[in-house]
């Protein structure tokens, strides 16, 4: 039988209210309590999320200071940019150079002669044409109605084309085809062959070479050196120079090489940023005060990563000997909030003076980088302490959702019940109430009512 929705109507009783008063009295404590329950929960597995994000950003930070190779980059710097350029790597030689530009390395250049064709429109033969420059070469197709400006196209669309560039340029005598070659280096003169001489015009056989292929020249401290392309690889063992612009005489560009001390310190930076961002979060999530508490307040778990951290931080590298043992002694301190800080003079002077001090504060194998990455692979990653707390609390929002689950279905049980008690009790009180009626219309009607009357 379905439920009755207006319970009373039988018998005039405001049932319905009764009802939802018995209802909300049941409900109320339990939804208030899962409500918490579910807040808690919530708020705690977003703090855990918070935290280890933040450790996940000082991880990647510092896995730019936990090899020693991290600080042995080299900078090099070109006195004059518009004449060359360089990069060093870990293993350049810190020195200065004088280099000097004689020549730029160029690729070559073809012409067809001049009043050989009228219009772009010409055919010119039939048969393949060879392009060749050094150990590069592909080879086009001609047809017998194939035009100059379908050669030209063919020529710029081929897949296997090495850098050949044809062109048209439509002269008073008509048009010129002209052949460019990206090819640079002494000996590698871009070369068209054929297999039809009636192909002769647009092939090496008929054509002018413009500009030959030529290799590049530098004088570095008055030794001369030769490349290929304008990029000298290891003329300067293990740094490589592009050139731009050929040097006036006698006036030489100054290429210095140094320990990049400017990319240390970025590194560092963004070190001490990443470490102060967690710190933040830390010391918000863990907050504790009458006006207000944070999601992790007098968790243990936070209270012992951030102690495991600051003393990481604090305490000096073992095995290391001298003035630089600590953040402390390159000039890294916390200040009054508990957050880094660098102090530029400091840091300056150890760059300096004793470079390697840094990366082995860093980097050595009981270094901050590397122990401060085998503490937070403990709590972050998949089995760590972080990641088993994040299950379990995923856990408990499944668990509480199947007891609010279960507890409306119980809710709807109760109210199944409520009703059909008040509705018998209703129909009860409505039989009652029509037999007290009738009772008395009869009584009203006896004899001695009417004679009374």
């Amino acid at each position: 039988m379905g439920l009755i929705t207006s319970a009373g109507v039988g018998s005039g009783i405001d049932i319905e209210s009764i009802i939802r008063a018995i209802l909300e009295a049941e409900r109320a404590p339990k939804e208030a309590s899962l409500q918490r329950n579910s807040s808690r929960v919530d708020s705690t597995l977003s703090a855990i999320g918070q935290l280890s994000s933040a450790l996940s950003t000082l991880d990647d930070a510092l896995t730019n200071l936990n090899s020693l190779e991290d600080f042995r980059l080299r900078s090099a710097v070109s006195s004059d940019e518009e004449f060359l350029t360089a990069t060093a790597n870990a293993q350049t030689s810190t020195g200065n150079f004088n280099v000097e530009v004689s020549t730029i390395a160029q690729g070559s250049r073809l012409e067809s002669a001049a009043s050989l064709f009228t219009e772009v429109t010409d055919t010119v033969g039939q048969g393949i044409l060879t392009f060749t420059a050094g150990t590069d070469t592909f080879d086009i197709t001609v047809g017998a109605t194939d035009s100059l400006e379908t050669i030209r196209d063919n020529i710029n669309n081929s897949g296997e084309n090495f850098g050949v560039n044809a062109n048209i340029i439509n002269s008073a005598n008509g048009p010129i085809l002209v052949y460019t070659s990206s090819i640079t280096g002494d000996g590698n003169t871009l070369t068209i062959s054929n297999d039809n001489s009636s192909l002769d015009n647009i092939s090496t056989a008929g054509m002018s070479t413009t500009q030959n292929a030529a290799s590049a020249t530098a004088i570095i401290d008055g030794i001369t050196v030769t490349s290929d392309s304008n990029t000298f690889t290891d003329a300067i063992q293990d740094l490589s120079f592009t050139v731009v612009k050929v040097t006036e005489a006698n006036s030489p560009i100054t290429l210095s090489v140094d320990v990049d001390k400017e990319g240390v310190k970025e590194t560092l930076n963004s070190f001490i940023g990443a470490f102060n961002d967690f710190q933040t979060i830390s010391q918000r999530l863990g907050a504790s005060s009458e006006s207000s508490s944070g999601q992790l307040a007098g968790d243990i778990t936070l209270r012992l990563l951030s102690r495991q951290v600051f003393t990481t931080i604090q305490d000096s590298v073992s095995g290391l000997t001298g003035d630089f043992t600590s953040l402390n002694s390159l000039g890294i301190t916390f200040d009054d909030t508990g957050k880094l800080q660098l102090d530029e003079d400091s840091i300056d002077s150890v760059l300096n003076t004793n470079f390697d001090a840094i990366s082995n504060v860093f980097a050595s194998p009981t270094g901050v980088s590397i122990k401060l990455q085998d503490l937070i692979a403990n709590y972050v990653g998949s089995g760590s302490i972080l990641d088993v707390r994040e299950s379990s609390l995923t856990s408990q929002q499944r668990q509480l959702e199947d007891d609010r689950l279960r507890f409306e279905f119980r809710m709807t049980q109760i109210e199944t019940q409520l009703r059909n008690k008040f509705s018998a009790m209703d129909t009860l009180v409505a039989q009652f109430n029509n037999t007290s009626s009738f009772l008395s219309q009869q009584l009203a009607n006896l004899p001695n009512n009417q004679s009374n009357n």
